[in-house]
């Protein structure tokens, strides 16, 4: 017989939901022969498994770590991976910063060796420098990290050849699965244009989905701040020094008699400020690699990007922030679940958009551009004087944990922090909580026809 429009309730006895089955053939042994739809609808598990995996995959799948420590077991190596992972679920943002750090410095350090008449530097070079993939080995001295400042000074002192290594040799000890990441990037997209289609269709949205949303955002981003980063490499290229330590140092001259902190070329570059060096020292709490020198690089140097590219930085971390806005006029189980995730979002946005703001006054600041403007203002006359002086100043100090961060410094930004953290821990408790009690059309599925034309 013939079985037309069959409905299937799949809700609640009041007012549920139902799916249309079109009309098809039923044999006498209870098969159904033809072609079936898919059900117009989706259930709470549907919505829960898309948005878990989505946010796993990118978390996971995204991280290029530095180079663990010889010394490093595999759990060790797999606990700092999932504490990474956590971070990029909790703080998208930070792991952004990072990311976007690392590349500006790499994005320098091609210049610089550019400069010195070694344009075959490339971005894999320089990545896998800055994450210590090279180790140097001076003679009869303990062996420790370069990144590429220690090893252009080396070079340009003599003390090192120049390292003869070929961009796919680095690539080769690269674990990341280009496969893989275009799998992740598709299921990315696919996530964000299901959300834009039901915005466009006036289907609910939750804000787990909305959440997931402003995640896999900033992953995006962090994807091709490290495309030119390898991924997961376990031991380090040798690089072998004539030289000993001792005499380095010795030849080096002043500069070079203060105790180092992280390696014996930290007159170079001390590898700082970053989050275990000099904000938890700050604070007398261990943390990051105990021997010295050490024995790799820490993943949490603060980002020092300028221009163009901290504008794109500052534009990307805003509106991942931004996007929890989005959820202002949401249904929400409560009216009190709804007011909080409007203070949680505007909090988050807010500490953000102030933490920004600070940080490029600051920078501004520390590069006398005040100065320059009032002079152009009021005494162009002295411009030539004053650009001759900004070129021949001296280098700014290294950052130590003496000098950064600045009391006042830390206070202001563990306030802002602290907010932040508050405000995103709702959120993300949120997220899942508000799954209880969710508008019918949350369930319901896309309607893909209706969002491109077409004749009927």
């Amino acid at each position: 017989m013939y079985i037309t429009n069959l409905t299937l309730p799949i809700v609640s006895q009041s007012g549920s939901l139902s799916m249309k089955v079109p009309s098809v053939h039923k044999d006498p042994d209870h098969f159904i022969t033809g072609w079936v739809s898919q059900p117009n609808t989706r259930g709470t598990i549907d919505i829960l498994w898309s948005c878990l995996v989505t946010t796993f995959l990118c978390t996971w799948t995204v991280l290029c770590l530095n180079v663990p420590a010889a010394s490093d077991s595999q759990w060790v190596i797999l606990r700092r991976r999932i504490r990474w992972m956590l971070h990029a679920i909790a703080g998208p943002e930070f792991v952004l910063g990072f990311a976007a750090g690392q590349y500006e410095t790499a994005h320098k350090a091609v210049a610089d060796f550019k400069e010195m008449g070694h344009p075959e530097w490339t971005m894999r070079h320089a990545f896998f420098a800055d994450m210590g993939g090279f180790m140097l080995y001076p003679q009869a001295s303990k062996p420790f990290p370069v990144n590429n400042k220690h090893i252009q000074w080396l070079v340009t002192n003599k003390y090192l050849e120049f390292p003869q290594v070929q961009a796919i040799d680095i690539w080769d000890k690269s674990k990341a699965d280009r496969l893989i990441k275009s799998l992740v990037c598709l299921q990315i997209c696919w996530l964000i244009i299901n959300v834009l289609a039901r915005a466009i269709q006036h289907l609910a949205i939750t804000t787990l989905e909305l959440a997931t949303v402003s995640i896999v955002f900033c992953t995006i981003a962090t994807f091709f701040c490290w495309l030119h980063k390898p991924a997961d490499v376990k031991t380090p290229i040798q690089l072998h020094c004539r030289f000993s330590t001792a005499q380095i140092l010795t030849e080096a001259g002043d500069v070079a008699k203060k105790p180092y902190r992280m390696t014996p070329l930290d007159f170079v570059d001390n590898l700082g400020p970053s989050w275990s060096a000099n904000v938890m020292a700050f604070a007398s709490i261990r943390s990051g690699p105990q021997q010295r020198p050490l024995p790799r690089f820490t993943n949490d140097r603060f980002p020092h990007v300028r221009k163009i590219r901290q504008f794109l930085l500052v534009t990307i971390t805003l509106f991942s922030d931004g996007i929890h806005i989005f959820g202002w006029n949401f249904e929400f189980p409560s009216r009190a679940e709804q007011i909080v995730w409007r203070a949680a979002s505007l909090v988050m946005f807010l500490t953000a958009a102030v933490f920004w703001g600070a940080e490029i006054l600051a920078g501004l600041h520390r590069d006398n551009v005040w100065q320059l403007l009032r002079t152009i203002i009021f005494r162009p006359s002295q411009l030539k004087d004053l650009r001759k002086m900004r070129a021949e100043r001296p280098p700014r100090p290294q950052p130590t944990p003496e000098t950064f961060p600045l009391p006042i410094e830390c206070g202001a930004s563990a306030t802002m922090w602290i907010l932040y953290l508050i405000a995103r821990a709702y959120t993300l408790v949120e997220m899942f909580v508000g799954l209880r009690r969710l508008p019918r059309s949350a369930f319901v599925c896309v309607e893909w026809v209706n969002l491109f034309p077409h004749f009927s």
